[in-house]
């Protein structure tokens, strides 16, 4: 038995199958929705630091991996759901999810960590010494 019905109209199906299919890969809105989770980032005088939340996971779950200054932080869990729940509205849960980043080439990748404090994954990244800010030059048009 449903309690609640989701509206949509024939326009909704046609834009979330192109966007599910075509554009982002991820639907508009369905009772499972897939979702990235939200980044804050912060860019220092001598560092850059990526706050990413994700609760309810362990710092085991993490895999964090870097390649050519593409940083790619992704979880893969299971979701053990309880056969039993019929979910009227599901909004979150906590499986998997794959965010990348493309690092400034004067990051020190070298000595990059992470940490994972009360459901926020935060990475910092030094910056090289080379990384002072040049002033802004003005420049004529001949």
């Amino acid at each position: 038995m449903k309690l609640l019905r989701k509206y949509e109209t024939p326009i909704d199906g046609l834009l979330n199958n192109w966007l599910n299919d075509e554009f982002v890969g991820m639907p508009i809105h369905n009772n499972y929705e897939r979702t990235l989770p939200e980044v804050n980032l912060i860019e220092g005088k001598e560092d850059y630091t990526i706050e990413i939340s994700a609760p309810g996971f362990d710092k085991k779950d993490f895999n964090i991996e870097l390649d050519n200054f593409n940083l790619t932080v992704s979880v893969e869990k299971e979701d053990i759901m309880n056969e039993d729940a019929q979910f009227i509205k599901r909004e979150f849960n906590y499986t998997s999810f794959k965010r990348s980043f493309k690092l400034a080439k004067h990051s020190n990748t070298d000595k990059i960590n992470a940490s994972y404090e009360n459901g926020i994954l935060k990475l910092n990244i030094p910056k090289t010494k080379d990384a002072i800010p040049l002033p802004v030059k003005s420049i004529k048009i001949g």
